[in-house]
């Protein structure tokens, strides 16, 4: 298995890559370092995957719409707008509850 030394991972930026298949045309590659897998010319920016996630959280915020839906109107798989939903979720603090209130 021979390492690439021309091709540096897009995650953690080690050049110690090594071909790991095709996908949709282009060369996938994984990275020895982190294991992460990529292509090269990926065309997708942090910036409007960033933007689509606030967008779906807001909805789901406002409750209007279902994850499928949101997927429709982004072009993305309505799992992955559960998992940015989830994720975010998770990221929240638990809410505190004042010890004077006894029932809900």
């Amino acid at each position: 298995m021979d390492l690439n030394v021309g091709v540096s991972c897009k995650k953690c930026g080690l050049e110690k890559t090594v071909k790991s298949g095709v996908v949709g045309g282009r060369q996938r590659f994984c990275c020895k370092g982190c294991g992460c897998n990529f292509r090269l010319g990926d065309n997708r920016s942090d910036e409007k995957i960033a933007a689509k996630k606030a967008l779906c959280i807001l909805w789901y915020a406002m409750g209007k719409g279902s994850y499928r839906m949101m997927g429709r109107i982004l072009s993305v798989d309505h799992s992955l707008v559960y998992r940015w939903i989830r994720g975010f979720g998770k990221s929240l603090a638990e809410p505190k509850v004042p010890q004077d209130i006894k029932e809900i």
